[in-house]
């Protein structure tokens, strides 16, 4: 595991950052498809928020082929990804995923991208299951834990976030566009990744190198469309920032990028 996941592991207990390996038991999915253009960058290198919507995508291909997709609405914590290789434009990738944890309303969910058989994107999320009426969390179901279970082991986790929030430094101000809101009517989790992958090649291009990076997004609310937003950008240590996305001077969102 990585050495900076380590540090944001001793702001909570049984964090859902670790990256528990895939399990010899218990339900794994995996899929198959090829980098397009539009998952890469001008290198050619797969970017940090087509490894995010890869992992979303197939959560939700994941839920459907269990049969449990109508139980709830599935929101995504927390996510944290790290880059052990280049993926690249037309590579075949293979993708796994896993529950790797369960609490009262909550779930981890493993996401291994390889290509040829070699690991080069670890992604761990946190997951709220919420009632699709009232958007509040709903326990997960018995169908739920037999199901998915089995890979965790009977391992629990926290829904607590990790990030410190911070609405001052560099201020940037950041437009969203109206494809950038998914069905739920707020930002989709990985258009943050987006602004973070801007930023990093606008301002920082060092840390680009996807062979030795690692980022973690914690979202704390939704911004639904129209709402005023700008970019708090600090860098809390040699190699290490932070970027919040600020709205109504309230972090709702923290993008936390390492180059290790």
């Amino acid at each position: 595991m990585n050495h900076r996941i380590a540090q944001l592991e001793t702001n909570i207990s049984k964090s859902p950052l670790t990256l528990i390996e895939i399990p010899k038991s218990g339900r794994v999915f995996t899929s198959q498809r090829r980098l397009g253009l539009g998952d890469c960058d001008t290198m050619g290198r797969l970017r940090i928020d087509s490894a995010v919507r890869i992992a979303q995508d197939i959560a939700a291909s994941d839920l459907i082929d269990s049969g449990l997709s109508q139980e709830g609405i599935w929101v995504v914590r927390r996510t944290a990804i790290e880059f052990l290789g280049d993926a690249r434009y037309q590579d075949l990738i293979n993708v796994s995923t896993f529950c790797a944890g369960v609490g009262r309303a909550w779930a981890q969910r493993r996401t291994t991208i390889q290509v040829e058989e070699k690991p080069v994107v670890e992604i761990s999320s946190l997951w709220i299951q919420t009632d699709p009426i009232t958007r509040t969390p709903k326990s997960t179901s018995d169908s739920f834990l037999a199901i998915f279970g089995p890979s965790a082991f009977d391992r629990q986790v926290t829904h607590r976030l990790a990030l410190d929030p911070h609405t001052t430094g560099k201020k940037l101000d950041w437009t969203p566009r109206f494809t950038d809101y998914d069905l739920l009517g707020h930002i989709n989790n990985s258009t943050y990744f987006e602004a973070a992958e801007e930023l990093i090649n606008r301002y920082d291009p060092p840390k680009n190198d996807r062979q030795h990076f690692t980022v973690v997004g914690e979202y704390r609310a939704g911004i639904e469309l129209g709402r005023p937003l700008s970019i708090a950008i600090n860098d809390l240590e040699s190699e290490v920032a932070q970027i919040d996305f600020v709205c109504n001077q309230k972090s709702e969102c923290s993008i936390w990028l390492a180059q290790n």
